[in-house]
């Protein structure tokens, strides 16, 4: 593999970041484009939303076996294969002529998905080496961010502007240009596992590893309890801000900027003091949610602030806990990945579901408080924990 220069390093981590905005828009097609959905294929909405549902659980239960399958490929291979799966995943769903293919074009981009988000912040921790991997994630999860604060609501622009099936199709086309992209900017880089790393030992060492089990349980907590309170954004902001309509969409632009300002804040220094962000991660939650539980519905202003706030933790969080992933796997680095990717997608169900319970018995101040009581036990976790304090050492496997 040639030497990556700063230049060449900035292309391919944009080409990366890229492919993570379009499988971000992709996966919450159906959230932007819900009625339009509803109507084409003669469903409630409620079926269109286990269209999301569905996704979370099969990423959740293929990704660990599929990388494992995959564990010889080169990574930019695999990269390109899984967002080639977007491609095809939406192709399908473009011109699905019924509910059911709807279903089948959805599991295909998701069969692809858990292996994709397992191997994009390897590769860019190799490009930009182990002490730079934190930094290296912040860059190409900048894609998630602009996903939310670009990407859907273009999608459902498009929708209402063209027709649902034109906007898939762009969607398509742009998951076509990015694997394009990664083919082109990203040298070959074949997988760096020697005979001992490979089998069912290896799948065992990985969960029983005591460090990245601190990592997955942090994650599980903190996703948890952001995804019960933040699936119903909308209608804290009513509640609480007293906000509704075109207003609504203003605060949630102000909402994603402040994420892409604190993606860039964390990501500068989650290489050099991971504990401290990620107890500004995680202490952020607890701080905005008491914000909200004990201010907020005396002042609009104040709960206003709190939302708009709030996207700092939340857009720092995968960054630090895939840092941490990525600092203190000893072996399989993808492997590791892939588990942490099941605990984060079982708190996103977990988190949506429970949110909802709430939701339908009127108790939307528990769901905020169990937001901020998850934060207060991620924090707890991360204190003690090895995980997210530790330098990387000799025995951390590196990436490179």
């Amino acid at each position: 593999m040639r030497r990556w220069s700063p230049s060449r390093e900035g292309v391919a981590l944009g080409a990366l970041s890229a492919a993570c905005f379009v499988s971000v828009t992709s996966e919450n097609l159906p959230v932007a484009l819900l009625p339009d959905l509803a109507s084409g294929f003669g469903v409630s909405e409620s079926a269109v939303g286990l269209l999301v549902t569905g996704y979370a659980v099969v990423v959740a239960v293929s990704v660990v076996p599929l990388v494992a399958l995959t564990t010889h490929w080169d990574r930019r291979t695999a990269a390109v294969a899984t967002v080639a799966t977007i491609t095809a995943s939406n192709l399908l769903l473009a011109v699905a002529p019924s509910y059911g293919v709807a279903v089948v074009a959805r599991v295909v981009s998701a069969v692809g998905h858990g292996v994709f988000w397992s191997v994009v912040a390897v590769i860019a921790a190799r490009m930009l080496g182990p002490h730079r991997a934190g930094r290296a994630t912040a860059v190409v999860f900048a894609g998630n961010s602009l996903a939310f604060l670009f990407g859907l609501p273009l999608s459902s622009w498009l929708g209402a502007t063209i027709g649902w099936r034109p906007a898939v199709l762009a969607v398509a086309g742009a998951a076509a240009l990015s694997a394009v992209a990664i083919r082109a900017t990203v040298d070959p880089m074949p997988a760096e596992h020697a005979p001992q790393q490979q089998g069912p030992s290896t799948l065992r060492r990985t969960l029983t590893d005591r460090s990245l089990n601190a990592v997955n349980a942090t994650t599980l907590i903190v996703v948890l309890g952001h995804l019960t309170a933040f699936t119903y954004i909308t209608v804290i902001i009513a509640d609480y801000v007293h906000l509704t309509g075109p207003a609504t969409s203003g605060l949630l632009l102000a909402h994603g900027a402040a994420g892409l300002l604190g993606l860039a804040l964390i990501g500068r220094h989650v290489d050099r003091q991971p504990r401290a962000t990620a107890l500004i991660v995680t202490g952020g939650f607890v701080a905005c949610m008491l914000a909200l539980l004990v201010v907020g519905p005396s002042s609009g202003a104040v709960a206003g602030a709190a939302v708009v706030l709030w996207a700092v933790p939340a857009a720092g969080m995968s960054v630090v806990l895939q840092a941490a992933v990525l600092r203190v796997a000893r072996v399989r680095q993808d492997l590791a990945s892939a588990v942490y990717i099941v605990a984060y997608q079982v708190g996103i169900g977990g988190g949506a579901a429970i949110g909802g319970v709430f939701l339908d018995h009127g108790a939307l101040p528990v769901a905020v408080a169990t937001t901020a009581a998850c934060g207060l036990v991620g924090a707890v976790v991360v204190a003690r924990s090895a995980a997210f304090h530790r330098a990387r050492t000799p025995e951390c496997r590196g990436a490179r």
